[in-house]
């Protein structure tokens, strides 16, 4: 009974304390949902950063809308500067686009002063009555205002209020930071823009679109000599020179009122006082509808050339008298109008009477018909680009006398579509017919020294003045007449042979003869042996003179290394030879154990399948398999020995020294070749782990590779780098070759067995490499060169730390 009591006494407790506990339990849910909502309000600005007003405001009300059960919200923020009035709104069906009136009726309501609008109030709107919740986004309200509304009366509760507050205190940062940073970039863009504008090497400026200036850069402010404020609008115009003031007026009105870019020309006045002239550029910038808003311009100074257009016109008369005394004539001609002016010297020297009135047409009758193509072209590019004339051509006279002349026009016109030239026409056939006596009496001597290919020249030890005749220009590969020196020397001759050619110069500046010896030179990709022979002449003034002959003996040197050609085919001929017979003898020695293999397997498979089968017999045939195969595998095993000279030794070795020492070898291959090989090799020393045989075997092969791709490869492009370089954990060698390259070549199959690039190769050299490399546990690769030829290379592992741990036992590849 006591225990019944018990229980329902507990039980009517627990009913009695129910609503008190779903009450906390509801209040709970409220605080959490509203600190949720505050959460969400706070993490906005994250969102905002770097955004514009317009952005912040809308989603502003896109996370309100979604927390706050209210008919309508609104912000508005009012325009500063440049920066456009916002005004958004949500709201529900029946408020849609009602923001701008809303904002309406709550300054009819509450007045224009935002500072002391209530934040709790309620507004008419057409037949409803709204109850509002106002927050103010900055002090006062000067930035804006934050305004919520709804029909319900119970709006707003307390965490409407609270999450409204917090919004809009998070919109006033955001908006006011957002303002900031346009106004400050702004800023930097200006003041980039105006030292963009000081450091342009011109006077520029630029105005409104009614013409008044509003800008000018240090070079236009620093040369009037007056600051930014007394130039603002037209205060720069009292610099200009009162001789030039109404023309400028005049063509800056019409370019005003077309809207079109022009030039014009005037002067300004200096700070000094002093006025120059400067050509006047104006361009317009036009907005999106075409209307001008904005005028850019520049002002180069011209006056050095109209000082000298106007020297030239006061020169005209004294050039006269010296026209006379040097027979050549002035000329001014216009094609534009066809206006043409000469002297009466340049009648004289075109053998027409002075008088008549000059023409393009009168100047090519009596031109040459051979020269008369080519001066028609040059007349033709005059008249219509304004390009300068300097020629030399023949005059054909009534007499039939052939006179020539020589014609220069310059173009000192300022528009390209008008030019104006001035220039001179001198008779100057006493000159040619000197220069024609004069080359023909040389013909003699440069034949002579052609067919024999042998040149002269002559050089002034004291001054350096070199003379080359004109098959020795020939054998150099410079053109005829040039003016020679020793860099232009120097860059002909083979790179190995300049030491030579440094030691016999050093001889002659010493007083000592010359004697014979032969060097190399490169010209027009081609090597050319030379045979020098020197003497030195004493003259009477104490200078000395080295006078020589320089023969071309390329032929003969050609001819020696066809020769040497030949012998290296015959031996690649021979190995050849032999690499057959010790095919066959590889065939012979496996095709036998093979055979074994093939028939015991066969056999065993047929005592097997018989019934009952044969294990016996089986077995025992399955036992000679094994051994004939054992048989295979000694043959394959001595060969790879013969290949290999037996077992690797493998040691740590300085990769630099093994590279060198390969190099030694192949420098009899190197100067036949005329190649220059370049090392580059790692300091400190790189030390592997490896077999130095097998290695230089593979650095010799890759060395031989680029040697024969040079072959035929112009002289100074025969150069060979042999590289070495500690990476990250491994040591690469390269050899890189200026050669034939890898164009067309698969370059993914050069390392394959007997698959070769070469016309007599054999294709084993870089499959066999490839082998040693991955033995090593290293890597080979080959790559073509951007600018011709082809780089091998290969990488082993590598450790610093390596060179002193103790030699391991022989490898087993």
């Amino acid at each position: 009974m006591e225990g019944v009591l018990g229980e329902r006494s507990s039980r009517q407790l627990l009913n009695n304390d129910m609503p008190d506990m779903v009450m906390v339990a509801s209040e709970n849910e409220r605080l959490r949902r509203c600190m949720n909502d505050i959460l969400s309000v706070t993490a906005l600005p994250a969102a905002w950063t770097g955004g514009t007003v317009d952005g912040i405001c809308s989603a502003l009300l896109d996370a309100l809308r979604s927390i706050l059960d209210v008919d309508f919200l609104v912000v508005n923020v009012a325009g500063s500067g440049d920066q456009a009035e916002v005004l958004k709104e949500r709201s529900r069906t029946n408020f849609v686009d009602a923001g701008a009136v809303i904002i309406s009726d709550l300054v009819r309501t509450l007045g224009a002063n935002i500072a002391v609008w209530p934040r709790e109030t309620n507004v008419e709107h057409g037949e409803s009555d709204l109850r509002v919740l106002i927050e103010k986004l900055g002090v006062n309200g000067k930035v804006g205002v934050l305004v919520a509304g709804s029909t319900v009366s119970s709006f707003p509760t307390e965490e409407d209020r609270i999450l409204l507050h917090v919004a809009a205190c998070q919109a006033a940062l955001a908006i006011t930071e957002a303002i900031r940073f346009r106004d400050d970039t702004r800023a930097v863009a200006e003041r980039e823009l105006n030292r963009i504008a000081d450091a342009i090497p011109v006077m520029a400026w630029s105005t409104l679109p009614d013409g008044r200036a509003d800008f000018f850069n240090e070079h236009f402010l620093t040369f009037l000599g007056i600051s930014s404020e007394q130039a603002a609008g037209w205060g720069w115009a009292a610099s200009i020179h009162p001789d030039d003031s109404r023309a400028l007026q005049s063509v800056w009105m019409e370019l005003l009122a077309s809207g079109m870019p022009g030039e014009t020309e005037a002067r300004l006045r200096r700070w000094d006082g002093q006025y120059r002239w400067f050509l006047f550029r104006a361009n317009p910038v036009y907005s999106d509808e075409g209307a001008v808003v904005r005028w850019y311009g520049t002002n180069t100074d011209i006056d050095d050339r109209k000082r000298f257009e106007e020297e030239m016109r006061r020169s005209a008369a004294l050039m006269a008298q010296a026209q006379r005394l040097t027979v050549t004539g002035s000329v001014w001609w216009r094609p534009a109008t066809n206006d043409i002016y000469w002297s009466d010297e340049a009648y004289r020297v075109a053998g027409q009477d002075v008088g008549i009135t000059p023409s393009v047409e009168m100047m090519l009758d009596r031109c040459h018909p051979e020269d008369l193509p080519r001066i028609q072209k040059l007349i033709s590019n005059a008249m219509n680009r304004g390009e300068n004339v300097d020629v030399e051509h023949r005059l054909l006279m009534t007499d039939g006398a052939v006179k020539y002349v020589h014609v220069v026009l310059q173009n000192i016109g300022n528009n390209p579509a008008d030019p104006e030239f001035i220039g001179a026409v001198a008779d100057i056939t006493e000159r040619k017919l000197a220069e024609e006596q004069l080359r023909r009496s040389d013909v003699l001597l440069r034949e002579g020294q052609r067919i024999s290919q042998t040149g002269t020249f002559s050089w002034k030890v004291e001054t350096d003045e070199i003379t080359f005749s004109e098959e020795l220009n020939r054998i150099f590969g410079f053109e005829s007449g040039r003016v020679v020196d020793f860099d232009a020397i120097g860059q002909r001759v083979y790179e190995e042979d300049l030491p030579l050619l440094a030691i016999k110069m050093a001889d002659v500046r010493q007083g000592g003869d010359n004697p014979d010896y032969e060097i190399r030179l490169f010209v027009d990709g081609q090597i050319k042996h030379v045979r020098v022979v020197g003497r030195i002449i004493r003259h009477l003034d104490g200078t000395m003179e080295c006078i020589g002959a320089v023969q071309d003996v390329s032929a003969q040197r050609i001819a020696e290394l066809g020769r040497d050609k030949l012998r290296s085919e015959l031996s690649q001929l021979a190995r050849v030879t032999s690499l057959s017979t010790m095919a066959a003898s590889i065939a012979h020695e496996v095709n036998q154990p093979l055979a074994g293999i093939i028939m015991n397997a066969s056999a065993s498979l047929r005592m097997l399948c018989a019934n009952p089968p044969n294990i016996t017999g089986a077995v025992e045939t399955a036992k000679r398999t094994i051994r004939d195969g054992n048989r295979a595998s000694d043959v394959i095993l001595r060969l790879r020995n013969l290949f290999k000279r037996g077992v690797a030794t493998v040691e740590w070795l300085d990769l630099n020294d093994a590279i060198r020492e390969l190099i030694g070898l192949a420098a009899s291959d190197l100067q036949r070749g005329r190649i220059l090989l370049i090392e580059e090799l790692a300091d400190p020393p790189p030390f592997v782990l490896g077999d130095r045989v097998q290695l230089q075997q593979v650095i010799m092969n890759l060395l031989r590779n680029s040697i024969d791709a040079m072959t035929d490869t112009a002289q100074t492009q025969k150069k060979i780098f042999v590289r070495t370089v500690v990476g990250l954990g491994e040591v690469r060698v390269v050899v890189e070759d200026h050669g034939v390259g890898l164009e067309g070549t698969d370059v993914e199959r050069l390392f394959d067995a007997f698959h070769t690039t070469k016309p007599h190769g054999m294709g084993i050299g870089l499959s066999v490499s490839r082998s040693i490399i991955e033995a090593h546990k290293g890597k080979i690769w080959a790559e073509p060169r951007p600018s011709g030829g082809a780089i091998f290379g290969f990488a082993l592992p590598f450790d610093k730390g390596s060179v002193d741990r103790p030699s391991p036992p022989e490898m087993k590849t």
